[in-house]
């Protein structure tokens, strides 16, 4: 029987890949070992584990070593010493890093990253991105109205009526549009971008109002999400959000594009145009940021506007995070260990494995390894 050990991520993580119910779920397809308060930070203890008939080990190394299926978030293996063939399955971003990848192909290993999952029907069960995204951009819109000087709602009282807050949110796959969902249910008065123009469906059905920009180039073969678009384009973009951002009491940027740096879509000098106390909240940080000013992990104060790049905002609401998490992995894994002697012909399979017996394999992995070079 296959043994999979779940590894405990790095403190600013929180998060854990599988909880004692998703344990519980894989009982009797594979045993379980889990490193010591691998799901502490997420609410989930060593003791609901044992309960789930997993066993707790007390080191990392231990876990390495009698496991076959090694399970984490972004937990990046580091090199250690592996006793015969391991299998890592994780979010790794390999697109994103691809410098991440020497260790696993000189020690020989396989390696799925579930960031390259298609958007397949057969496949939504286990979309740790949308899952991600969910959180994201909830989390956004709470720290932006933590952040910001003035309420969301319209509120009416003895001293006079609080105009309701305008939002901008710019991008509109899943974390953007939870983000518009969040803020609407706050209160705010919500506008939207997305260079996909079939997204103003999503967009107004949740009461917001889409802001339209002609000319974007959409590719159907990238599955469904956004591509790369030209310098002229995005200067078209940033002229028509500069007179939205001038209003805005928060921006929530979402824009990314697998493998590639984020598009600038607030300049310095929108910036600058912007209302004193204004919030910016820049979910692309890790890609290098939708914000010129934005700079990862970092608050930054420019012309009395305060811009937040958190990377791994969805870890701030751990136990959330670790319960979708949960269900994604443990999808994967029970499709994983009944699919696994056929990923050529699987698409799942064929399109998350980056890694096989240390050769590079996955074709978008090694054609961004080869445009580096």
């Amino acid at each position: 029987m296959v043994s999979i050990g779940i590894l405990k991520e790095r403190a600013d993580r929180r998060v854990v890949v599988l909880s004692p119910a998703g344990v519980e779920r894989l009982g009797g397809k594979a045993t379980v070992l889990v490193q010591r308060d691998a799901g502490r930070a997420a609410g989930f203890t060593n003791e609901a584990y044992t309960a789930a008939g997993a066993q707790v080990v007390e080191r990392e190394e231990e876990v390495i070593n009698g496991a076959n299926v090694l399970v984490s978030y972004d937990h990046h293996y580091l090199g250690g010493p592996l006793n015969g063939a391991k299998t890592f399955i994780g979010f790794f971003n390999f697109l994103g890093m691809p410098s991440k990848l020497d260790l696993y192909q000189r020690q020989g290993v396989s390696a799925y990253s579930l960031d390259l999952m298609p958007r397949t029907t057969l496949a939504q069960a286990m979309d740790v991105l949308s899952s991600v995204g969910s959180i994201s951009g909830y989390q956004a819109v709470l720290l932006a109205a933590e952040r910001s000087l003035a309420t969301v709602p319209m509120i009416t009282s003895a001293g006079g009526t609080l105009r309701p807050a305008n939002f901008l949110i710019m991008g509109a796959g899943v974390a953007g549009l939870q983000a518009i969902a969040t803020a609407r249910r706050l209160g705010a008065v919500v506008k939207a971008y997305d260079v996909r123009s079939a997204s103003k469906e999503e967009v107004e059905s949740l009461g917001a109002e889409f802001i339209e920009v002609e000319g974007a180039v959409n590719d159907r073969g990238a599955g469904g999400y956004a591509v790369e678009q030209s310098e002229a384009f995005l200067q078209q973009v940033r002229e028509r959000i500069s007179l939205e951002a001038a209003r805005a009491d928060v921006i929530i940027t979402t824009a990314r594009i697998p493998g590639k740096k984020a598009p600038i879509l607030i300049t310095d000098d929108m910036v600058m145009g912007m209302k004193p106390g204004a919030v910016i909240v820049d979910l692309a940080a890790a890609s290098g940021g939708n914000c010129t000013v934005t700079q990862p992990d970092r608050t930054v104060m420019h012309n009395e506007v305060t811009i937040l790049g958190p990377t791994s905002i969805e870890c701030s609401c751990a136990h959330s995070t670790s319960f979708l998490l949960s269900n994604n992995y443990s999808t994967f894994i029970e499709y994983y260990l009944a699919h696994r002697e056929n990923i050529t012909n699987d698409e799942i399979l064929r399109s998350t494995l980056v890694v096989q017996n240390g050769e590079l394999v996955n074709e978008r992995v090694r054609a961004l390894t080869a445009a580096t070079l």
